[in-house]
């Protein structure tokens, strides 16, 4: 694939700043990207509420998260095969697998247990698909672009993840479960025909001619990164600010309509806020030189995070925990990108394993978190959650500033150093 990076993985040359958007195949792969998650989300919600309705058992539906869950605890191993395969024939294969199986689940509508078997299939062709995708953006589009591509894909998902809930729930109240899966699975087969566009992307060649198997290499490459201490640095912030945050999930419900004695309204508005807040995020990032994606705006992300669920926990009115919800999203938005920006140019040949281990990292701190917090809020209430969230945000901004050391500028070649965009 002719990207912005020459074959020896140098930076493109500042006179063409927009060539690597027009010949990279960037559009094909966002636009696939926004067709598999909104018809993903339509096929959870619908699926959601078709347990529910059949079962009336809430353990039930947690069953159905259960195997989601599930798959992206492997995410090394689904990274290293991103590492090793050609990209673009990978994410084509985990669509179509994907898109087969709910098509299948549409057809048959079969019992819960083989509708739990068959949604584990496809759970993890996506768990492979996820490093790949970041892999693919890592590897195709320049260093002085990362930030944007990174800022749009994380945009999409938050519009995806919000439009295919939406189309989910009316699909399963109005017409039928099936009819969402069906969705679902035509959007995965329009996913695979638009990556389809895109040139191949085959793996990197090992300078060191490393010929060892799978697990072999797999292992060595987590000792690599392992000793990285901005990679480290890094990582350790992503996953411990997404077990704060998770801690506040069951904190917000209750805060919204029992403390502050608000409607359901109020909840739906302070999740719209956070996604929001994420917007706005990518905008000013995407748009704006001030806030290159550095440790230093990732450390700032976590600041602006922390104080957004602190503000959210003192709120005396719906109003407030609304704009806290804004403000802790944009930060949110801030270290996501920066976060995975930072990682993408630190990993080299391993980006896939890199971020598959910290999905699978995050996967784990979230489902921890949420349990946890479930506990904390019976014990201490919603707004002490809120607090305990909020310092566990900046000491995770304290200990990444204390693995990175004096690591705060940017790589040669980073986005502050770019042509304008």
């Amino acid at each position: 694939m002719r990207t912005g990076n020459d074959a020896g993985g140098r930076a493109a040359p500042a006179a063409e700043p927009e060539r690597w958007w027009r010949q990279g195949g960037f559009p094909f792969f966002i636009a696939s990207r926004a067709l598999s998650i909104t018809g993903d989300m339509a096929a959870v919600s619908a699926l959601t509420v078709h347990i529910f309705q059949g079962t009336a058992s809430g353990l039930a539906v947690s069953g159905l998260f259960v195997v989601r869950v599930l798959p992206r605890l492997f995410g090394a191993l689904a990274g290293g095969i991103s590492d090793r395969t050609d990209l673009r024939r990978l994410l084509i294969a985990c669509d179509l697998v994907a898109g087969l199986v709910f098509a299948l689940v549409a057809w048959s509508q079969p019992g819960y247990q083989l509708i739990l078997a068959l949604v584990l299939v496809a759970e993890s062709a996506a768990t492979v698909a996820a490093p790949a995708g970041q892999a693919l953006v890592a590897r195709t589009v320049p260093p002085y672009a990362l930030g944007r591509a990174n800022g749009t894909v994380m945009a999409v998902t938050a519009i995806g993840f919000a439009s295919g809930a939406a189309i989910g729930s009316l699909s399963a109240s109005t017409w039928g479960y099936q009819y969402a899966l069906l969705v679902n699975a035509l959007s995965f087969a329009l996913s695979a025909g638009l990556v389809a566009v895109i040139p191949r992307v085959p793996p990197v060649a090992r300078e060191d001619g490393d010929d060892r198997g799978f697990v072999a290499t797999t292992l060595a490459g987590l000792g690599r990164l392992r000793r990285d201490r901005r990679v480290t640095g890094v990582a350790v912030a992503m996953i411990g600010v997404t077990f704060a945050g998770s801690l506040d999930r069951p904190a917000l419900v209750m805060l919204t309509q029992r403390d502050l004695d608000a409607s359901s309204l109020a909840y739906g508005l302070a999740l719209g806020g956070i996604s929001i807040g994420a917007l706005l995020a990518t905008l000013l990032m995407g748009r704006s030189r001030l806030f290159p994606a550095s440790v230093g705006v990732l450390l700032a992300g976590l600041s602006v995070q922390a104080a957004g669920h602190l503000t959210m926990g003192l709120a005396p009115v719906v109003t407030v925990v609304v704009a806290g919800a804004v403000v802790a999203g944009f930060g949110n938005g801030m270290e996501g990108i920066s976060g995975t920006t930072l990682l993408q140019r630190a990993a080299g040949n391993s980006v896939g394993l890199l971020m598959g281990v910290v999905m699978s990292g995050s996967y784990l701190a979230d489902a921890v978190g949420s349990l946890l917090g479930g506990l904390l809020v019976g014990a201490a209430g919603a707004r002490w959650t809120f607090v305990v969230s909020a310092v566990l945000m900046i000491a995770c901004a304290l200990s990444a500033t204390r693995i990175t050391g004096d690591e705060h500028a940017g790589p040669s070649g980073g986005e502050g150093g770019g042509p304008p965009t």
